[in-house]
């Protein structure tokens, strides 16, 4: 594996575990509202949270440990899954001036390409 292949992977992991710790200290209560306006049932929205938060370290983690084929796909089901959430439901988002959806796109295309690369496949 080159170098340059091994800072994506550094530079996901630390996407995935930004992601993962920032909006449980920071944004709480904005994130459960987001979620309590996804159609679940009442109660949901914390728990989900949580899981979604716990998926994202989890990822982070597992890029730093143990980088492969499996994960990356893995990781690029939870981006397409987050962002048609995101477009169907919070559909504001595509206008948000911070580009939230638009910036899964080269997210997506570093998974596929690191995908395509890895020499360990699982």
């Amino acid at each position: 594996m080159n170098p340059s292949t091994r800072n994506i992977e550094y530079a996901l992991a630390a996407l995935w575990l930004w992601s993962g710790l920032q909006p449980p200290l920071s944004a709480w209560d904005m994130s459960i509202v987001m979620l309590q306006r996804l159609p679940l049932p009442t109660g949901w929205a914390a728990p989900l949270f949580l899981a979604a938060c716990g998926l994202d370290l989890a990822f982070g983690l597992l890029t730093l440990l143990h980088p492969c084929r499996a994960l990356w796909r893995a990781q690029a089901a939870a981006v397409a899954g987050y962002s048609l959430t995101l477009a169907i439901w919070l559909p504001e988002n595509w206008l948000h001036p911070f580009a939230p959806l638009m910036k899964n796109l080269p997210i997506l295309a570093m998974l596929l390409w690191l995908g395509a690369r890895r020499e360990t496949s699982a």
